[in-house]
């Protein structure tokens, strides 16, 4: 049987490839139309700050009405929990504000690094390294474990330095 060519064209192709990742802007969607989402959104921002909570508190930082801080001889370090405005997801900063000295290396910028950061770089995933998506927490707390890895084990132990270590800015926040 004869196949015209632009059918024959179609024939062994392989299909297109997957896009990466999880499409977060079709769950947005499904999520602002329902009715039980802010809910949802709650319970998840509930988990996620008792979970930095307990991390926090193993490096000695305070609870504040809205992040955690821990004083030092060279200044202020501080992680918050950084909503978003559209409310489907979240990210934590951490900062640090100098007592004296004039702010170098990230801290010259801004008085924030995102924990993002510290994650190893990924080219598939669609979202920034770090982004705490509430759906994913409501749905399982446990998705919450690698970022409080992340946090416990590479970001606060980096951040803590700067109280004691005024070259502390050029650490790697990578291992």
């Amino acid at each position: 049987m004869h196949l015209p060519s632009w059918l024959r064209a179609f024939i062994g192709r392989p299909s297109p490839p997957a896009p990466p990742g999880v499409d977060n802007a079709v769950r947005m969607h499904i999520a602002a139309s329902d009715p039980d989402f802010p809910a949802k959104r709650e319970a998840a921002v509930s988990a996620v700050i008792a979970a930095i909570d307990e991390v926090a508190l193993h490096h000695g930082f305070d609870k504040k009405p809205k992040s955690w801080a821990k004083k030092g001889a060279l200044g202020l370090v501080s992680i918050h929990l950084q909503r978003s405005r559209f409310g489907f997801y979240c990210q934590i900063n951490l900062g640090f504000q100098p007592a004296s000295h004039r702010a170098e290396g990230p801290w010259a910028q801004d008085d924030f690094v995102l924990l993002g950061l510290f994650f190893p770089p990924d080219p598939s995933l669609m979202e920034e390294r770090g982004t705490i998506t509430y759906l994913d927490i409501f749905k399982d707390e446990a998705s919450l474990a690698p970022t409080m890895r992340v946090l416990d084990d590479l970001a606060l132990p980096w951040l803590v330095a700067h109280l004691t270590d005024v070259e502390a800015h050029n650490r790697p926040m990578r291992p």
